[in-house]
């Protein structure tokens, strides 16, 4: 197969990502007209179909998004021989592609980046935030060098480099009807007017199949992806949140939550963990970012 053409290339990733070629062309300053040859080039170079037009815009077949990964290994292994040839040089530079979950944002920045940057100022970061799900197609994919998530499934693409067990706990409004100071019951779970996660997440994952094993249903009134609406849900005394305590504990610490256990025979333990590709070599500012995330409350 002959070397692919970058041009052509582009105008197939913006595409993709865009989802209309008007979309794409805008992007890269081109006509849409050109977007659609290169395309359609680049299709004939590799005798496939590598996307669907429609009416709503463009999408990947199945080759397409072969293409696609293939490019962010590509992309993968040139960051890497730059990082390599930085590290001949004596120098500590590049740019650390990480996803988290959002419950991790506050103690990636408080306990590692900040710290980290310090020590490191060449070093950039691109942070993508997302569900547990999402952190993990961003790891497989190569998108992301390292990945922070709770109750992260087994499989085989992925290392775990560390993890600990982070139990969830139930929040409510220090002072409010709900701050009876006891653990709470399944009953009072099921009660209980309640804001959680989309079980995409690891936490609503596992209240999921809490619900199933036990036949319950929580009240969810509201069920969002935003941590930041977890807790103000709370902050408005409109019922309980389930989450780990780490992503809380600056709330608990100014007294705005308090925290009820739950007994363990209702959630086990739930597991934060810090994740890359399994077989991946990591470039060397993704190598010594690794070793400050350790530190994180997330895994102490």
């Amino acid at each position: 197969m002959q070397s692919l053409d970058p041009r052509q290339t582009s105008c197939f990733l913006s595409a993709v990502q865009c989802g209309t070629l008007r979309a794409a062309a805008e992007q890269l300053a081109l006509e849409p007209s050109t977007v659609s040859r290169n395309i359609s080039a680049l299709e004939k170079v590799l005798a496939t179909t590598l996307v669907e037009r429609g009416r709503l815009g463009v999408r990947a077949t199945e080759a397409g998004e072969l293409l696609i990964s293939f490019l962010s290994q590509q992309e993968g292994a040139l960051d890497l021989l730059q990082s390599e040839f930085d590290a001949l040089a004596g120098m500590k530079r590049g740019n650390v592609a990480i996803a988290a979950g959002e419950g991790f944002v506050g103690d990636l920045f408080d306990n590692a980046l900040a710290a980290f940057s310090l020590a490191y100022p060449d070093i950039t970061f691109s942070l993508s935030v997302g569900s547990t799900e999402d952190v993990l197609h961003q790891v497989t994919s190569e998108q992301a060098h390292l990945g922070l998530a709770y109750n992260v499934p087994k499989t085989p693409q992925v290392r775990v480099q560390t993890s600990c067990a982070q139990p969830l706990v139930g929040l409510v409004k220090r002072g409010g009807p709900y701050d009876t100071e006891q653990p709470f019951s399944l009953d009072d779970l099921a009660a209980m007017p309640c804001a959680v996660p989309p079980k995409s997440f690891g936490i609503g994952a596992m209240i999921t199949a809490v619900e199933a094993k036990q036949g319950v249903r929580l009240r969810a009134v509201i069920e969002t992806g935003s941590i930041s609406a977890l807790k103000a849900f709370v902050r408005n005394d409109m019922g309980c949140t389930i989450l780990p305590r780490f992503v809380v504990e600056s709330e608990l610490s100014a007294g705005l939550m308090v925290a009820r256990s739950i007994p363990r025979a209702i959630f086990p333990d739930g597991q934060s963990s810090l994740i890359r590709k399994e077989g991946r070599k990591l470039p060397q500012a993704a190598q010594l970012l690794l070793k400050h995330l350790k530190s994180m409350s997330a895994f102490t």
